[in-house]
């Protein structure tokens, strides 16, 4: 098959028309003119050492060696800083999967209930919910992309100050924190003090508000000798952390432990009948223990994280990889 007459210029100004799109319009006349008398150029000595005249398939070879429009073009004009860093994008990935979760989690329930469609018939409460609630969720990530365009703006106007580096955290994570130690031991006699005030006022006044905080017969006889018991672990893991000033590795399995039994704790209150005699305090308290126990399964899931080993030892790779080439 011969080429058509003037294909491989033609070939070759459609490749330059397709990087210069790339660039910003001041550049592209003076880029365009010269890319296309570099591959013009070498298109002919291409075809001087070749011994024959260019054509298509000689010129379509040159360009392809000589890179994607995107390289090519990036070349000349290097890209712009990123709408996100790469050193945030799994942070920001995350932060919208768990965020438009939260709100499909929400609303979704609430949806299908009637709560929140009270005049919708129940075969389209989904569709009612998917666009409202459910593609309003995506405000979130356009939020969040927002927030990042800000703050490269800011990073741009006011460069950050280059200062040596010092660590995040402390070297030593087996430190603890005595006043905070001691924080928490005063909320837990606070937390004490508070139960016995409970139990106190309300054997000794008859009153609305006593009658509010009068706790179930079946829970003060099954329920709350343990919950006695579990205040009174915690308050002796916080003295002996107190007094050594260091957690230790039976103190950390000790706390694991403390905060699994109070996940498992919770739950049985929860389900395991009512609290308090009234409706409205024994469904706000169990609304709370719920969110406790969410709170505490969250930090059972960071210590986890934090205590193991952040560099551990590569496993052995049984294939070739990328720093062992194959053999032939």
């Amino acid at each position: 098959m011969t080429a058509r007459a003037g294909s491989h210029d033609q070939l070759i100004e459609a490749y330059v028309l397709d990087i210069t799109r790339r660039l910003p319009r001041r550049m592209r006349n003076d880029v365009a003119f010269e890319l296309r008398a570099l591959l013009s150029e070498g298109l002919r000595d291409r075809a001087a050492d070749a011994g024959r005249l260019p054509d298509e398939a000689m010129a379509l070879d040159l360009v392809r060696e000589f890179g994607q429009p995107d390289d090519v073009a990036a070349r000349y004009h290097p890209p712009g800083e990123p709408v996100i860093p790469a050193a945030y994008t799994s942070g920001f990935a995350w932060a919208t999967a768990i965020g438009m979760a939260l709100q499909w989690g929400v609303s979704l329930p609430l949806t299908l209930s009637g709560d929140l469609a009270p005049g919708v018939p129940e075969d389209g409460r989904f569709t009612a919910w998917w666009v409202s609630y459910g593609l309003g969720a995506f405000w979130w990530p356009g939020f969040l992309v927002t927030m990042m365009l800000i703050a490269g703006g800011v990073r741009r106007i006011w460069p950050p100050k280059v200062s040596e580096w010092t660590p995040r955290t402390k070297i030593d994570r087996d430190h603890i924190n005595r006043p905070a130690m001691m924080l928490g031991l005063g909320l837990a006699l606070c937390g004490v003090a508070t139960w016995v005030c409970i139990a106190w006022i309300v054997t000794t006044f008859e009153s609305p508000f006593s009658r509010a905080l009068a706790l179930d017969p079946g829970f003060m006889a099954a329920r709350a000798p343990a919950v006695l018991l579990f205040w009174a672990s915690g308050i002796a893991l916080l003295v002996v952390l107190i007094v050594e000033g260091r957690w230790r590795s039976l103190t950390r399995k000790i706390d694991l432990t403390s905060k699994v039994a109070a996940c498992v704790l919770f739950l049985w209150f929860v389900m395991g009948g009512r609290i308090f005699v009234t409706d409205a305090a024994d469904e706000m308290t169990k609304v709370f223990l719920v969110l406790f126990i969410v709170m505490i399964a969250c930090e059972i899931s960071f210590s986890v994280w934090r205590q193991r080993a952040r560099i551990r030892q590569p496993q052995p790779q049984t294939g070739p990889t990328q720093t062992q080439p194959q053999r032939g």
